[in-house]
């Protein structure tokens, strides 16, 4: 004997994707013509309580008899009318990352979930996900540059060449001698694209030979243009690592850190084997095995009034010589 859910699910299968549409009464024919003995006031009224329940996707265009019956363009298999607060609680949060890192067509395909999550949400100003959405966030990381508005349908061509491994040309700005230059590139392979304090940054090669790998911010690519080529790929890529100075030596580093500074308070840590130790001058002495990179040297002059590099004694010369050199520029007053 036939079960409903059989039935139902053979005419699910017959129900095109919009724009395209089928009417209850082919619906009916193809049924009868598959062995299922429904009639067509059966059929109507299944697709209006899939509809009225937001089931499947399914969307009734009642605009020109005889009505058609269609999947949303959008329907992936989510439930929109029964979306529960953790989950709009879970789209809300999306919407607010999602520019960036997801291409544009899922963009596109996201948009009725974030709308339907911002409905739910606001649908009861006193419940909990509501407060929790007004008052959890991640913002952006605080500083001090205002940097150019990043040109949207360049980034798009970015994006679609990553997701379809397709190659770019493009020109990059270079600073040469003190002077701007715009460098024509082609080709390049982009490899992932990774988003550091509100900035864009793009992974790539250059053409099939050359393996060094550059990180550049999308900001100062210009004249970004598709090829037809497919980008050469490498096993060895990792998004984890973009941007990070792999010819960094290891050095064991010694600092005498003031109390004060917040790397002591926060129990922070530079390596896994960093070892802290209270020293009479009430300074804390801190040995460490870390990378000697440009991110390390920057860390460490942000804290220059609360830290004392004591070795390796290369560390300390540059140092030194980086205090003497500010030192001498602010004593030399112009008037």
């Amino acid at each position: 004997m036939q079960t409903n859910i059989q039935w139902q699910l053979a005419m699910l299968e017959q129900i095109p994707n919009h724009p395209r549409r089928i009417t209850a009464n082919e619906l009916t024919d193809r049924l009868n013509s598959r062995d299922f003995d429904v009639g067509l006031r059966t059929v109507q009224r299944e697709l209006k309580a899939m509809c009225d329940m937001g089931l499947f996707g399914l969307e009734l265009d009642d605009r020109n008899k005889p009505f058609g019956w269609s999947i949303a363009a959008c329907w992936r298999g989510l439930n929109l009318t029964l979306m529960d607060q953790h989950m709009a609680l879970a789209f809300h949060t999306l919407k607010h990352s999602a520019s960036q890192l997801l291409p544009p067509q899922s963009l596109k395909q996201l948009t009725p979930y974030f709308e339907r999550a911002d409905q739910v949400l606001a649908s009861d100003p006193n419940n909990p996900w509501l407060y929790w959405a007004c008052r959890v966030a991640q913002l952006p990381k605080p500083f001090p540059l205002i940097y150019a508005e990043q040109d949207p349908k360049a980034f798009e061509t970015v994006q679609y060449a990553l997701l379809h491994k397709r190659q770019l040309a493009c020109q990059i700005q270079k600073m040469i001698k003190g002077q701007s230059y715009w460098i024509n590139y082609e080709p390049i392979n982009p490899e992932g694209i990774t988003i550091s304090e509100g900035v864009a940054l793009l992974a790539f090669t250059v053409g099939s030979a050359h393996e060094k790998r550059y990180v550049q911010s999308i900001e100062q690519l210009r004249d970004i243009r598709l090829l037809e080529t497919p980008a050469i790929t490498r096993d060895d890529f990792d998004i984890a690592r973009t941007g990070i100075d792999n010819s960094s030596t290891l050095i064991d580093i010694e600092l005498h850190v003031s109390p004060k500074a917040n790397f002591i308070f926060h129990q922070s840590k530079l390596s896994e084997n960093q070892t802290i130790e209270y020293l009479s001058s009430g300074q804390y002495k801190v040995n460490a095995s870390v990378s000697d990179t440009p991110r390390l040297r920057a860390f460490l002059w942000e804290m220059a009034d609360n830290v004392e590099v004591i070795a390796p004694e290369r560390l300390r010369d540059h140092f030194v010589r980086l205090i003497n050199k500010m030192s001498r520029q602010y004593q030399n007053v112009t008037t």
